[in-house]
């Protein structure tokens, strides 16, 4: 088996920018905005399990999206613009990882926050597709778009080898990013995800394979290093909850976050569920947040004082960050 490291054009390709990321250090952001689940295209009817034409569902979910993302930028524009304003999009991009989806739901919210946002994957853009989906292009083609983002440009837990003759990734795809004294960490759909796939043409040259592992070593040292700084540290997830890995997996999650003193987790999947998610079991004393769904017309808003010793993380319904309501005050960790 050849599993030498590549040097090839077509990497150089994938590792170039072609779009713009979120603020990657200088002065400290003191708002933030955390979404989960545009999920393009998923309505309220959709939660509801309600039917819906193909047509009024995908109209439905683009104005969802759009009325989301134009309130975020409201809020961003009135505490200092996009490049003051972290927003992390926690997962489920898309309904179904295909393609055509990711064309709407990537612009859509790239024209409202000007290009300037994180995000990562969920269930429903990788997870859910893999072994279902045509030569697993759903999948792949969701990675891709990750891949093309973060890798090189973050701490990003991935590699890439040619192993007889496949292009073939490596890692958790979970990454990291530094904005001032925050150190925030995406773990993507849960940290304990693991799985090996191909995907595209059935001839060799034109393959990609996926060798996803489990976080949790990659993420030790990223915690342990940025513990070292002195840093804030924010974890981001998609799932909470319906992980592969057993009860040992969860409590190794749990006395990570607690050794290295991270002081909340942001995630979504739960479309309905919004501010406060208590699960000790996995996350011990840290606090837990979720974002609820573009579906549902909701998400979070987190300020630090300028002191940086607390954070107050606020609800926002009805996609009007102007009435949004405190959730909890937390102490933040150093």
């Amino acid at each position: 088996m050849n599993s030498s490291i590549i040097n090839w054009v077509a990497v150089a390709a994938v590792l170039a920018s072609f779009v713009p990321l979120a603020q990657a250090n200088g002065p400290t952001p003191l708002n933030w905005v955390f979404t989960s689940d545009p999920q393009y295209p998923w309505t309220e009817k959709s939660d509801s399990g309600e039917d819906e034409s193909s047509a009024t569902r995908n109209a439905r979910s683009r104005q969802l999206i759009e009325a989301q993302y134009a309130n975020v930028a409201d809020y961003r524009k009135a505490h200092g613009g996009s490049a003051a304003v972290p927003v992390m999009i926690n997962g489920d991009m898309t309904a179904y990882g295909h393609g055509s989806e990711r064309d709407v739901v990537f612009p859509l919210i790239s024209s409202r926050l000007e290009g300037v946002y994180d995000f990562g994957l969920g269930n429903h853009d990788y997870a859910n597709n893999v072994n279902d989906c045509l030569l697993n292009n759903c999948a792949a083609g969701s990675v891709q778009v990750l891949i093309d983002r973060y890798w090189t440009k973050t701490e990003m837990d991935l590699a890439a080898r040619d192993v007889d003759g496949v292009l073939t990734y490596f890692g958790s795809l979970a990454y990291s990013k530094a904005f001032g004294d925050v150190h925030v960490v995406q773990l993507n759909n849960e940290p304990s995800y693991s799985v090996d796939f191909t995907s595209g043409s059935l001839l060799t040259f034109n393959r990609l394979g996926f060798r996803i592992n489990d976080a949790f070593e990659w993420l030790e040292k990223d915690l342990a290093a940025a513990r070292a700084q002195g840093k804030v540290i924010i974890v981001n997830m998609h799932n909470t909850h319906d992980w592969k890995g057993d009860f040992y997996e969860r409590d190794r999650f749990r006395a990570l976050i607690e050794r290295y003193r991270v002081t909340a987790v942001f995630a979504g999947h739960l479309h309905e569920s919004l501010g406060a998610h208590l699960a000790r079991a996995t996350f011990g004393t840290v606090p837990v947040f979720l974002s609820g769904s573009a579906s549902q017309q909701t998400y979070l808003t987190a300020e630090f004082s300028a002191d940086l010793r607390s954070l107050t993380v606020s609800t926002v319904k009805g996609n009007d960050w102007r009435s949004r309501a405190v959730e909890a005050v937390i102490d933040v960790q150093r």
